[in-house]
C-alpha cells in the first residue's frame, strides 16, 4: 500500500506540472491510448473545455486518486459519494481501484453527462453508479424541480466513508453550501472524510495577482461581508468564501476542518496543490 501511494504521489506531483491548454486540432482527441482506456475517456464535446489538452484531462484523474488516497484514506473497499460528478472525470481514475466491497455513486445535474457515464464505465463495473440530480440551475439545468438549498442526497444516513466534490462548493451560494454540508455530515460515517474545493478569499490578494483573469473577486455578496463573487448579476458563475465563514458554516454542520491545502488560483508563494484550494472536512 505504501509504494501504491509513492506512485500515485509522483504522478500527482507530475501532473501538477502540466498547466498549457494546447489549442484544438483535427487529430483524434486520445489516439494514444489503447482501447480498453480509449474507452474510458468521454468525447469532447462534453469537456468543460473541448480545446484543453488531453494532459489536462488526466489531471482530474489521476490528482483525484492521490488526494483521496492520501488525504481521506480512502480504501479499495471504502463507500464514497462524488457531488457533481459530471462525465465521470474524477470516477476514471477509481475504476481500476474500488473493487468489490467498496462503491462509487456519482451524482450530477446534467443528465446527458450522467446517460454517457453510465454507457462508459459501468459496463463490468457494478460498483459504480451514477445518477441525475434534478437540482434547477440556470446554466446546466434550468428546468430542475429542485433546489439546492432543500435537495436531500438520496441517500440513507451514515452510507459512505468519503464524500468528496471538485468545483462543486465555488458555485453555490451560501444557503446551498449549507445543505450541501448538512447532507454531508448526514451521509458520513463515522470516521469519515470529505474533500471539498473552495475558492478561499483568505489566500486573494487583489485583481491582477490570480492565475486567470476568471479569479476576479472585487464584488462582495449583499449581507455576506464574507463572501465575495466575480459576477454580482450571476454570482453562482464564481463564489468565494473566507475561512471564518466557513468554520461557521462546517461547525453548524457538525463538521469540522482537519485541513486546508492552498491551490495555484491565487498566484501565493508556498505549497500549493489542485487549482482550487482543498478543504477536508471530517465529523466532530
Amino acid at each position: 500500500m505504501n509504494t501504491m501511494k509513492s506512485i500515485i504521489a509522483l504522478l500527482a506531483a507530475k501532473l501538477l506540472g502540466t498547466r498549457g491548454v494546447a489549442p484544438a486540432t483535427s487529430l483524434p482527441p486520445k489516439g494514444w491510448l489503447d482501447d480498453e482506456e480509449d474507452a474510458l475517456v468521454p468525447p469532447r464535446r462534453l469537456w468543460q473545455n473541448p480545446s484543453e489538452s488531453v494532459s489536462h484531462y488526466y489531471r482530474w484523474v489521476w490528482e483525484y486518486l492521490a488526494y483521496l488516497t492520501l488525504l481521506c484514506g480512502l480504501e479499495r473497499e471504502s463507500d464514497v459519494l462524488e457531488l457533481g460528478c459530471s462525465h465521470g472525470r474524477t470516477a476514471h481514475g477509481l475504476t481500476q481501484y474500488l473493487r468489490h466491497g467498496g462503491s462509487y455513486h456519482g451524482i450530477d445535474i446534467v443528465r446527458e453527462q450522467i446517460d454517457e457515464a453510465n454507457a462508459r464505465i459501468l459496463p463490468g463495473r457494478p460498483v459504480f453508479t451514477f445518477l441525475h440530480a434534478d437540482i434547477y440551475n440556470r446554466h446546466y439545468n434550468p428546468s430542475g424541480q429542485e433546489r439546492a438549498e432543500s435537495y436531500r442526497f438520496p441517500f440513507e444516513s451514515r452510507a459512505f466513508d468519503v464524500v468528496y466534490a471538485a468545483s462543486v462548493f465555488t458555485h453555490l451560494l451560501p444557503a446551498e453550501t449549507e445543505n450541501y454540508l448538512r447532507e454531508t455530515r448526514r451521509v458520513l460515517r463515522p470516521g469519515g472524510r470529505a474533500l471539498f474545493s473552495f475558492i478561499l478569499l483568505d489566500h486573494y490578494r487583489g485583481s491582477g495577482t490570480t492565475t486567470s483573469p476568471r479569479y476576479e473577486l472585487e464584488f462582495t455578496l449583499p449581507d455576506e461581508p464574507d463572501v465575495r463573487v466575480r459576477d454580482p448579476k450571476y454570482p453562482d458563475d464564481l463564489i468565494a468564501y473566507s475561512i471564518a465563514s466557513l468554520e461557521r458554516m462546517t461547525a453548524a454542520a457538525d463538521l469540522v476542518i482537519v485541513r486546508i491545502l492552498k491551490g495555484l488560483w491565487s498566484g501565493s508563494p508556498g505549497l500549493a496543490v489542485n487549482e482550487q484550494d482543498l478543504v477536508l472536512l471530517a465529523p466532530r
